[in-house]
């Protein structure tokens, strides 16, 4: 009797161990991190239709560190690229994601940003940049609590002037509101840099 029981014991432990590991297994598929190596931003100018494009070298960050600050991100981004704006203008700033590890295959990573909209948030830190303001854009992506993801936005100037730009695409931000890259926690997955030239 007491061999019975003892087997039947052995077997749903098994059955409860083995659960767990597919339960464990799975996890690990759904929370792949995303890979980034290279972001594209195209700006539009409202006004005539005409764009521009503008390419970054990057290297993505470890969730693992989970770090609010972005001591550990020198080194990611190449020289500064010079974005020229008009004065008394407003533009549209459409950024993307790659990943080109396979180079013969690159691929298009910011669909997944998007189908995680609620875990990511693109912020633009602007210094000196008091004669540019940044709103969400049309045809951005909202999350599930209506905050735009900032994939789309747009930049409106007033007088002439140089604004240092860092884009950060953010990981888990704690809030997505803003003034500074500080204010929203989280962990910064893309880092890149380049100057506004108000004109």
């Amino acid at each position: 009797m007491s061999k019975n029981i003892f087997k039947k014991t052995v077997l749903i432990a098994a059955i409860l161990f083995l659960a767990s590991c597919n339960d464990d297994d799975e996890s690990e598929i759904i929370n792949e991190e995303e890979e980034f190596s290279r972001v594209v931003i195209t700006v539009t100018n409202e006004g005539d239709q005409s764009s521009e494009q503008y390419t970054f070298e990057v290297e993505g960050h470890d969730h693992e560190g989970e770090s609010e600050s972005t001591e550990d991100t020198e080194d990611t981004h190449e020289d500064h690229l010079e974005v020229e704006l008009a004065t008394n203008s407003s533009y549209l700033f459409e950024i993307r994601f790659y990943n080109d590890e396979d180079p013969n295959n690159p691929e298009d990573v910011t669909q997944e940003i998007i189908n995680e909209a609620d875990d990511h948030h693109v912020f633009y830190e602007l210094i000196d940049g008091a004669n540019i303001t940044i709103e969400s854009g049309t045809g951005d992506t909202m999350d599930s609590n209506s905050n735009p993801l900032n994939l789309i936005t747009r930049w409106t100037t007033t007088d002439a002037g140089v604004a240092d730009v860092i884009a950060y695409l953010i990981h888990e931000p704690s809030v997505k509101t803003g003034d500074t890259r500080d204010d929203f926690g989280g962990a910064t997955d893309v880092e890149i840099e380049f100057e506004a030239h108000v004109e």
